[in-house]
């Protein structure tokens, strides 16, 4: 979920309900020194267009 407070007003936007192409891509990975042990090289891993099977 992306909050920003802006202004003294909050925005929440459920990623779920992301539905057009983003046009900024991340450009930094925050908070990396408290990751989960599994978040490690996760752009290597295999992707699935759809639900294999």
């Amino acid at each position: 979920m992306q909050i920003r407070a802006s202004g003294g007003k909050l925005l929440v936007v459920p990623a779920g309900c992301l539905d057009t192409e983003l046009k900024k891509r991340p450009n930094a990975h925050l908070f990396i020194s408290s990751k989960a042990a599994w978040d490690e090289a996760l752009e290597e891993v295999k992707k699935f267009e759809r639900l294999p099977g």
